[in-house]
Formats: C-alpha cells, sequence, structure tokens
C-alpha cells in the first residue's frame, strides 16, 4: 500500500494554518473559499516507488485576486515540504481557470509527490 497523498497534503495545508476549508470534493453547500486536493493519476518508478500527480484548486468567489493569493501562499508550503516520501516538484505553477459551470474564480496547479510501498 502507498501513502495517501491528498491526506499527506490536506495534512500540510492544515498544518500551515490558512484558514480555509481544505477537501478532496467540492463542498456542498459550497463556501466562499476553499482548497480542493485531487489525486490526478501516478505512474511506477521502482517495483517499490511511485509518483503520484496532485491537482490543487484554489477556489475564492470573492475575487479573482483573492484565489491568485490563496494560490500562491498553497504554492509556497508546498514547494517548502520537507516529506519523506519526496516532494518532487511542479509541472504545472498556479494559472487561473474559472469553474466552468459557476464562472468562480479558481486558480490551479500540480505538484508531484514520490511514495514508497509500505508494509501492510
Amino acid at each position: 500500500m502507498y501513502a495517501d497523498v491528498e491526506a499527506l497534503a490536506r495534512q500540510r495545508l492544515l498544518d500551515a494554518g490558512l484558514g480555509v476549508e481544505i477537501a478532496t470534493a467540492i463542498p456542498n453547500p459550497c463556501p466562499d473559499r476553499f482548497i480542493r486536493l485531487q489525486n490526478s493519476g501516478s505512474r511506477p518508478l521502482t517495483i517499490v516507488h511511485r509518483e503520484t500527480r496532485l491537482t490543487v484548486e484554489c477556489w475564492s468567489a470573492i475575487s479573482e485576486e483573492d484565489a491568485s493569493q490563496m494560490a500562491e501562499q498553497v504554492y509556497e508550503v508546498l514547494d517548502a515540504w520537507d516529506l519523506v516520501p519526496t516532494f518532487t516538484g511542479w509541472p504545472s505553477t498556479p494559472y487561473p481557470q474559472a469553474d466552468m459551470l459557476t464562472g468562480t474564480p479558481r486558480y490551479v496547479m500540480t505538484c508531484i509527490v514520490q511514495t514508497r510501498q509500505e508494509d501492510e
């Protein structure tokens, strides 16, 4: 079994005290501001290692500027992650992508976390 990258990232962001809800699905009801973490796939590196892509969405019904600032805070927190398993980088830094259904401002980014298979 591999480490739960969503849970690890969620705890890291909670520990940073960003003051915003952090979820793996869009909350219902939807708050004005929240961060969504989503495992967006993985690939094996070795027989015991894999890389997991984690998509991070920073939503803000307040403004696009607020969503951008939240994304920069999240980026800084995750970029400074001294993690075992290894945090291996950013194939995508924060970029704007408003929600297609609601028009809510949102910034999206993707990071890669390397995990090692754990004993069960």
